[in-house]
């Protein structure tokens, strides 16, 4: 009756809020009728933006061969085990093979990339492409690790 109807007219939370409350009033009706207002389906489709909209997704780039562009993620919070509470998994994009490393929640660059050397560049090869949801700064230190254990 305050908002989404003919008389209400969309007009804005301060606006609903007075209106409501010259009939009405409980403990919270301001966050109430923000909250109804973000719901709003109307409101959602023709209010103004104030930041622009987030660009088209890239998709990832579809690897040639095995271990080139690998993805690496922790699994976390896990309870303690022989010391360790978390697993490194370094995942081959190709062939979808999959290496679990046990470690620590907090373990620092160096041993993180100690254990990737020890665990996987062994066994494969440098990988020519790191995707991680800790961001690109995360792969590249990495790889810079890396590089600095092999000499490169």
């Amino acid at each position: 009756m305050h908002y989404d109807t003919p008389i209400g007219e969309h007009r804005g939370k301060w606006k609903t809020v007075e209106l409501v409350a010259r009939n009405y009033w409980w403990l919270g009706v301001t966050k109430e009728v923000g909250r109804y207002m973000d719901g709003c389906d109307a409101c959602q489709k023709y209010k103004n933006r104030s930041k622009a909209l987030v660009g088209k997704l890239i998709p990832n780039m579809i690897p040639e061969n095995p271990w080139s562009h690998i993805s690496v993620d922790f699994i976390t919070k896990l309870p303690l085990a022989q010391g360790y509470n978390a697993i490194l998994v370094v995942c081959d994009r190709f062939s979808k093979m999959a290496y679990f490393i046990a470690t620590m929640e907090k373990t620092s660059a160096e041993e993180l990339t100690k254990l990737f050397q020890n665990h996987v560049w062994k066994l494969r090869r440098l990988p020519e492409n790191i995707i991680s949801d800790r961001g690109v700064q995360f792969a590249a230190g990495i790889m810079r690790e890396l590089n600095n254990l092999l000499g490169i």
